[in-house]
C-alpha cells in the first residue's frame, strides 16, 4: 500500500496528467475512466434518446437484459456516445495490464445496474475531486461521502483499498474531514496556492460513515 501511495504521490506532484504519470511510472496497471456499472434492463431506461442509441446497437437481448461480457472497444463506444448506459470510475490501479473482456453482474434479476466483477486483478480505487475558494465544509464532505457510497454500492470496490485526491485551495481548511474518515492516513502537495491532499484506506469497506463532520 505505502509504494501505491508513493507512486500516487509522485503523480500529483510532478504532473497534471495524474493517470499517464502513473502508468508511466509505476509497477501497477493504471486505468482511468475505468467502467464499473452497466445498464441491465431495457425498462430501467427513461430517457427515448438512450433508448433509441442503445436498440440502434441491439444493446438488450430479446427478453430486453443487457449481456455480461463487454470488450474494450464496446465500452469505450457507450462512454463516448451512451454515457448515461454506464458508469465509470476515475481511475482504477491494476496489478496486471487489464484484459481485452469486461465482466459484469447483477445482484438481482431486475437490477438497474450489472456491476463489473474483479478476477482478483483489483488493487485500489482512486478517486478525485477539485474545489475552489467558494466550496464550503459540507459541500466537500458531501461529495466525499457521495463517492465513497456509490463506490460501496460495487461490490467488487467495497473490498479494496480506497484513495481520494482533493485539490483546493490552501486557505481552505479539510483537516477534520480527513481525519474523520481516514485517520492520519493523507499527505499533500502544495503548488502556488493551491494544495492537493491524498488520502486512503487499506479498504474502502472499513471506512465509517456513521459520523459527519457537518451534521446534515
Amino acid at each position: 500500500m505505502n509504494r501505491i501511495i508513493c507512486d500516487i504521490h509522485n503523480a500529483v506532484q510532478n504532473s497534471r496528467k495524474t493517470v499517464e504519470f502513473l502508468n508511466n511510472n509505476s509497477k501497477y496497471s493504471w486505468v482511468g475512466e475505468y467502467p464499473i456499472a452497466i445498464v441491465n434492463e431495457i425498462s430501467r431506461i427513461d430517457d427515448k434518446e438512450t433508448l433509441e442509441k442503445l436498440n440502434k446497437i441491439n444493446f438488450f437481448d430479446a427478453q430486453g437484459f443487457s449481456k455480461r461480457s463487454y470488450t474494450q472497444e464496446e465500452l469505450a463506444y457507450l462512454q463516448k456516445h451512451i454515457p448515461s448506459a454506464i458508469k465509470s470510475a476515475y481511475c482504477l490501479c491494476l496489478r496486471q495490464k487489464q484484459g481485452d473482456t469486461y465482466s459484469f453482474r447483477e445482484k438481482f434479476e431486475h437490477d438497474r445496474w450489472k456491476k463489473v466483477e474483479d478476477d482478483g486483478n483489483f488493487e485500489l480505487l482512486l478517486t478525485s475531486s477539485k474545489f475552489d475558494e467558494h466550496a464550503s465544509s459540507k459541500t466537500i464532505e458531501t461529495e466525499l461521502r457521495d463517492i465513497m457510497r456509490n463506490a460501496k454500492e460495487i461490490p467488487s470496490l467495497k473490498n479494496i483499498a480506497f484513495a481520494w485526491i482533493v485539490t483546493l485551495p490552501q486557505t481552505t481548511k479539510i483537516e477534520d474531514i480527513l481525519e474523520l474518515y481516514f485517520l492520519d492516513n493523507y499527505v499533500y502537495v502544495e503548488k502556488g496556492r493551491k494544495i492537493s491532499y491524498i488520502a486512503w484506506s487499506e479498504q474502502l469497506t472499513t471506512i465509517s460513515m456513521r459520523e459527519f463532520v457537518n451534521k446534515p
